[in-house]
């Protein structure tokens, strides 16, 4: 059942909310600096929560995204913290499922670091299916929630992004 009195709810609706609006944003400097926002946020829930790796995976990814955000030419920084924050992973590994934490933080780093807005949003999609994954199987079931609106966002934004390509075609 989902406690909807918890600190780790309150933590994941917060960054969920950040990154549906991020889904709807038409900048990728804008959608990376409500992202930052959304990553410090769950940092505080997965801690609240106790999950380690999911803590460490969001920590070393919103380090990630402000570099990426701020210093996007310097690529090495976020495939360092990658590394870093994969190794850490693999410190803390609990079992398979932490494959997903793993998932979820590649997909991050490569959307932080493209260019096009709606390649962030693809690869945020990705991550956010990834975390669900991992929410599932650690019992975090608020994650599994949130993940699945912020995915929904995503493939509606995606769906209007098409359909507002296939008018401009046919005029």
């Amino acid at each position: 059942m989902i406690d909807v009195y918890t600190l780790e709810f309150l933590f994941g609706l917060l960054s969920t909310i950040l990154i549906v609006v991020c889904m709807f944003l038409k900048t990728r400097e804008n959608i990376l600096l409500l992202k930052l926002g959304a990553d410090v946020s769950w940092v505080l829930a997965f801690l609240v929560q106790g999950a380690v790796s999911g803590t460490i995976a969001m920590l070393f990814t919103a380090v990630r995204t402000f570099f990426g955000r701020n210093f996007v030419e310097f690529k090495s920084i976020g495939i360092f913290l990658w590394f870093i924050s994969s190794i850490v992973t693999f410190y803390y590994w609990k079992g398979f499922y932490d494959v997903f934490s793993l998932l979820g933080l590649t997909f991050v780093t490569i959307a932080v670091y493209v260019k096009k807005a709606q390649t962030v949003k693809f690869f945020f999609i990705l991550s956010s299916i990834s975390w669900g994954f991992y929410g599932y199987f650690i019992g975090y079931f608020e994650l599994i929630f949130f993940e699945f609106f912020i995915t929904f966002a995503g493939f509606i934004n995606m769906y209007r992004k098409a359909g507002m390509s296939a008018k401009i075609m046919t005029q």
